[in-house]
């Protein structure tokens, strides 16, 4: 017993004096971390256009935009303000590999006459040689331009189309 009381301080030392110098570098806090890899840990930021249209002609000329892009929607809702969709799946050369991209899109209305419209575009790649599949948010991707300028272009032909017909 009293072995067990002797043994029990220096372990107990040891103990307290790693745990301050494990915590120790947490004072210093994100500044220490490099800008690179800072940006690796956070979450990726959805890409943000605001368009001058109510939210019901935004919310069916982003669904234009996606079969425009050759995605197919799997949900949406304007009373919620979102749109899932997926693009086929792209088969590579080897074997066993399939890439596929998906995008969501969030619609919010700030203020009449004003929509915010934000996406994020997803890369899952499945290999047969690696065990499962990879599920990664892109930060930047050609998708999210393509996007927009659909988005835009199918917004003007929605607006255009409502001009020329004649109203009774």
């Amino acid at each position: 017993m009293i072995y067990f009381q002797v043994m029990r301080v220096p372990i107990l030392s040891v103990i307290v004096a790693l745990s301050s110098l494990a915590f120790a570098g947490c004072e210093s806090g994100s500044d220490a971390m490099p800008s690179r890899m800072r940006e690796r840990f956070q979450p990726a930021q959805p890409k943000v256009q605001v368009f001058d249209a109510e939210r019901p002609a935004v919310f069916e000329a982003a669904l234009k935009a996606m079969r425009e892009l050759d995605f197919q929607v799997s949900r949406s809702g304007m009373s919620q303000g979102m749109i899932d969709a997926h693009s086929r799946l792209h088969s590579a050369g080897t074997f066993g590999k399939a890439r596929q991209y998906t995008m969501e899109v969030r619609l919010e209305s700030y203020e009449p006459g004003k929509t915010e419209v934000a996406g994020v575009v997803r890369e899952q790649e499945e290999s047969a040689s690696f065990a499962g599949a990879t599920d990664l948010v892109l930060r930047e991707h050609g998708l999210y331009g393509s996007f927009f300028d659909a988005l835009e272009r199918a917004l003007k032909k929605g607006s255009a189309s409502e001009v020329a017909e004649p109203q009774t």
